[in-house]
């Protein structure tokens, strides 16, 4: 069964990270070693154990539509990358309840996975993405980013999620 105030949660999660990523981290922003979290395909990674399925997909490839909308790359690349970011999170979303180090090593592993398909894609569709000398730093580093912000990320989630449930039942 759908629960709207959770899909509700998530989108408005998403367009918070959105914001972030463009504000925060984007052109002249925070860019630890010259290069900035995936902070979206974070919070995709992150909203997994809270909505059914169906809809953290569908939520993935929204997140994805509005990055791609908000950058001047292929339209649909973005999309495409948080999409499968988002349905590898879902085959994998039992395992983010047994302990924090697994966890962290599934943040690290789809946000790696997420780069590495962003990669790939990209220069099928001519992005010439391998180009760059520095494109291994700018696939694992974000990586890393994420694995840093995933404490504060997953526990800000779960405790508004947690809360938000709490009060139906009181």
């Amino acid at each position: 069964m759908m629960n709207r105030a959770r899909v509700a949660i998530s989108l408005l999660a998403i367009v918070l990270a959105l914001v972030i990523q463009t504000t925060v981290f984007g052109a002249g922003g925070v860019q630890p070693l010259g290069v900035a979290p995936a902070f979206i395909t974070l919070v995709v990674i992150a909203i997994g154990p809270y909505v059914e399925a169906e809809y953290h997909v569908l939520l993935g490839f929204t997140a994805g539509i509005l990055t791609d909308l908000m950058g001047s790359g292929t339209l649909g690349l973005w999309a495409m990358t948080l999409t499968i970011v988002a349905y590898a999170t879902v085959r994998l979303r039992e395992r983010f309840n047994e302990g924090i180090i697994l966890t962290a090593f599934l943040v690290f592993s789809l946000t790696l996975l997420g780069q590495l398909v962003f990669v790939t894609v990209g220069t099928l569709f001519g992005q010439d993405v391998t180009a760059d000398a520095s494109v291994a730093a700018k696939v694992i580093l974000p990586a890393a980013w994420n694995l840093v912000l995933a404490i504060p990320v997953v526990w800000g989630l779960d405790l508004v999620y947690n809360r938000r449930d709490r009060r139906l039942v009181a």
